[in-house]
């Protein structure tokens, strides 16, 4: 535990400091075939050489190897520790599968609490909004939290006052389970009167982040710690929002990243509820009682389960045409062992071939096709997918 936090928080440093980004970490560790990320650590003077790097990161990383943060990094980890802040990256197991397919997640996620709570068998619902809402908007969030805790759903908000602090509390008091996604490291509170509910979630929920424990919160964080909110959520739930709410980033992310979006009506010349207005006629799906989200994620869970055991179905009918009768494949068939294999690392000709049991001349004419077609690119003799599927 403590090799892989120090590993989490020397690559995060990396990153904040701006000597690697966490795709360039990801893709060196893909590289280098790393079973884990502790691998980085151990091999960083190896790893992090001159040759892959611009005049600006060979200055940066001269300059970090001299600083506190680096020199005194074990006492770092003690400090972590201490605060009973963990850590996962995306060569983790215990990183939740279902945010590898999204785009721009993070390297390295810190949390605080219950980590079971993000797992693929739980079911969480976003519920976020305005930080200075009406009674109405209280009352709203209120009972959608906690009718939705007592269902057993995960309530996951930004522990922000307003909304987001009312969609804790309730869920909470309806003996529920609620994970914060907060904008600066997990051993700051934000705001500062939220101090016992953030004590209360660390015991009996999970706190959530992509940044560095010590790190302060600023506006340029909370975008980013809002596609972590939707990222994590099976659906969002807009209770009450502004015209220029940054609520409406979470639903703007959600709807990119195949979340659906809910939002609660409220009165039309109300300033707190104009967000509310413009993402229902955009499009957003209308909620008037928490009943509307429930029957939504019943049908949700069901046709994604019923999804997966489709895919697991055709997958094992696929393989076995690879090995039975080759012959028979299609384009298409070839076309998704390919997606599948290239969408979690890069692999080079051979590699493809071992994995997939296709020959290497099937492969290799494939491969010319997506290339020229612009779906896959080749670098350093590895191909590498260029578009989503």
């Amino acid at each position: 535990m403590e090799e892989r936090l120090r590993t989490d928080l020397f690559c995060s440093l990396l990153m904040a400091n701006r000597i690697m980004t966490g795709k360039q970490i990801l893709k060196l560790a893909t590289e280098e075939k790393m079973k884990s990320l502790s691998e980085f650590w151990e091999r960083r003077e190896e790893l992090i050489v001159e040759e892959r790097m611009t005049s600006d990161q060979k200055e940066k990383w001269i300059h970090f190897k001299e600083s506190p943060a680096y020199l005194r990094i074990d006492e770092y980890v003690d400090y972590v520790n201490k605060r009973q802040i963990r850590s996962m990256n995306r060569l983790d197991d215990e990183y939740p599968e279902y945010m590898t397919h999204l785009t721009n997640m993070p390297l390295i996620l810190f949390y605080r609490g219950d980590r079971s709570l993000l797992d693929k068998g739980k079911t969480r619902v976003c519920i976020v909004g305005t930080r200075r809402p009406s009674a109405y908007g209280r009352r709203v969030t209120r009972d959608f939290s906690g009718k939705l805790a007592k269902h057993e759903l995960v309530i996951v908000s930004g522990l922000a006052r307003g909304v987001d602090t009312h969609a804790h509390e309730a869920c909470l008091a309806n003996h529920g389970k609620t994970i914060a996604v907060m904008p600066c490291g997990l051993d700051k509170i934000y705001p500062q009167e939220n101090h016992e509910l953030y004590n209360r979630i660390a015991e009996e929920g999970l706190l959530l982040s992509e940044l560095l424990p010590g790190t302060e919160p600023i506006r340029q964080y909370f975008p980013a710690r809002n596609r972590i909110l939707s990222a994590i959520s099976d659906c969002v739930v807009i209770t009450e929002a502004g015209k220029n709410s940054g609520t409406l980033h979470t639903a703007s992310f959600a709807a990119t990243q195949g979340r659906e979006v809910f939002a609660v009506p409220s009165i039309i010349y109300s300033d707190t509820a104009e967000g509310n207005l413009s993402l229902l006629k955009d499009g957003a799906s209308v909620a008037t009682e928490p009943e509307d989200v429930l029957a939504y994620l019943a049908k949700a869970v069901f046709f994604r389960e019923l999804e997966e055991i489709k895919d697991e179905f055709d997958r094992k009918k696929l393989d076995k045409k690879v090995r039975e009768t080759p012959e028979l494949l299609t384009s298409e068939d070839i076309r998704r062992i390919l997606y599948d294999l290239l969408s979690s690392c890069e692999l080079s000709a051979e590699e493809i071939v071992k994995e997939s049991g296709l020959s290497y001349r099937t492969v290799i004419s494939e491969l010319g096709k997506m290339e020229l077609e612009g779906q896959i690119k080749k670098e350093r003799q590895k191909y590498v997918l260029t578009i989503c599927f």
